[in-house]
């Protein structure tokens, strides 16, 4: 037993590594963001926090699409389905692109009432809605970016995805300095420059990896065979059955930490700065587990199409016991690295940094929770598609017990932003008892290909 855990671990890290390291990349680049702007200051700092929290509501949509590409691809894999792979590549690719169309419209017309839900500084609704008229139309790529990524990382392919989107956050670095303080014949651009960076960077990301795929011949780059099965009416059920529940689930979530940006914001400049500036902090901690959450749904999902149940339930039990452990060790070294993690905000006001450091205690312990969460969600009940399972319990604890509760505590008992972050954390409580519940259940032990 002890020799099939150490097996599990090798071909789990193996997997989780590349994707680890390319989400803390993906979601490092929003601290070097506030990082570059924050010598403009907290005006700045809030427009960008803000203007990301609004894309990352889109971007959990896509999210949500690029994991049921995920759930279904290893799944194919497992089954030995590799032409069922590209199909729904092409599939989904469509799905998204039209959805992200849509968003990209809509979010052109009510720009400003977004901005303007969020705060009243006409400063930060000015510079935050221009932000956002820049990088909005290049989710586009980033959708077609997820799809193939997520189907390569289904294949055990992990590298790739790693090293483009490495390429690709390094050039959109590059571009943020030259953009945002000028250079070279271009004036200096202020957060027009680091919006400008973002949506270059995405562009040639997606062109540079199709062009490798091609290039190569990669089997999951879809063929013209593949464009003439896409009137399979069941094929299009099974996806959009899947798919579904996924985004409108991350979709909703999504919102739901949207409104929480909503009572920080309203609670001063200071207090949505303060959050501007830790949301990518704790972005970076989260997404060092992340690659373990899609290596064991890769996994999982693999031996699932393989009808392997049992050892599809051995792993993930595996996963959620190990997953707390080690996160609330971490938890503890980061309080006492807390010097060097702020050390790149130093240009900040002192005052906005003393707050950031008592918060910075709920964020470091209670990330553990929220990574067990991911862990059981996405890489055991999601990856046998208990999605609609997973849906409900997410509306309860984010929707009906977190938002009133934070609230509650932030205008009607006036209380600091510190018990405001601390009742919002009553969404993964309540979530870790019900996942846990249903994981339990075995329900979502299902063969999907």
């Amino acid at each position: 037993m002890q020799t099939n855990r150490l097996s599990i671990f090798k071909a789990s890290f193996k997997l989780a590594w590349p994707i680890s390291v390319q989400n803390i990349l993906v979601t490092m680049l929003g601290m070097v963001d506030i990082v570059m702007v924050g010598h403009l200051g907290d005006s700045a700092v809030a427009s960008v926090g803000i203007s990301n929290r609004i894309q990352f509501v889109v971007l959990v949509i896509v999210t949500g699409l690029s994991w049921a590409v995920g759930v279904l691809c290893a799944q194919y894999f497992g089954a030995g389905k590799s032409e069922k792979i590209r199909q729904t590549i092409v599939m989904s690719s469509i799905l998204g692109v039209f959805t992200m169309i849509l968003i990209s419209l809509l979010s052109a017309v009510f720009i400003l009432d977004f901005m303007g839900l969020v705060t009243k500084d006409i400063d930060v609704i000015e510079i935050g809605a221009s932000y956002l008229l820049i990088t909005m139309p290049s989710l586009i790529f980033v959708c077609l970016i997820v799809v193939f990524e997520s189907a390569l990382r289904s294949t055990n392919q992990v590298i790739l995805p790693m090293a483009f989107s490495a390429a690709a956050i390094i050039l959109n670095v590059v571009l943020n300095y030259w953009l945002i303080n000028g250079g070279l014949g271009i004036e200096a651009l202020g957060v027009d420059g680091a919006a400008w960076a973002t949506t270059i960077s995405r562009c040639l990301h997606l062109f540079a990896l199709l062009y490798f795929l091609y290039h190569i011949r990669h089997f999951v780059l879809p063929q013209k065979t593949d464009f003439f099965e896409l009137n399979i009416k069941s094929e299009w059920v099974k996806l959009v059955k899947l798919v579904w529940p996924m985004m409108f689930g991350f979709g909703l979530w999504a919102v739901g930490t949207f409104m929480y940006q909503l009572i920080y914001s309203h609670m001063g400049t200071r207090e949505l700065s303060v959050i501007s500036l830790l949301t990518p902090i704790e972005g970076v901690f989260i997404a060092t587990f992340f690659g373990f959450a899609s290596a064991c749904s890769i996994i999982v999902g693999q031996n699932l199409g393989a009808n392997k149940f049992d050892e599809a339930w051995d792993i993930a039990k595996l996963f959620s016991i190990t997953s707390p452990i080690v996160t609330l060790a971490i938890g503890g070294c980061l309080i006492l690295l807390q010097d060097y993690i702020f050390a790149p905000y130093s240009s900040m006001p002192q005052e906005t940094l003393e707050l950031a450091r008592s918060i910075f205690i709920i964020i470091a312990f209670g990330a553990s929770i929220k990574i067990y969460n991911m862990i059981v969600a996405l890489g055991s009940l999601r990856a046998g598609g208990d999605n609609n399972y997973c849906l409900y319990i997410d509306t309860l604890a984010l929707w009906f017990i977190s938002i009133p509760l934070a609230y509650y505590v932030a205008f009607e008992l006036h209380l600091a932003l510190f018990w405001v972050v601390l009742a919002a954390f009553s969404e993964e409580v309540v979530k870790a008892v019900l996942f846990t519940w249903r994981r339990n259940k075995k329900y979502w032990l299902k063969n999907l290909s």
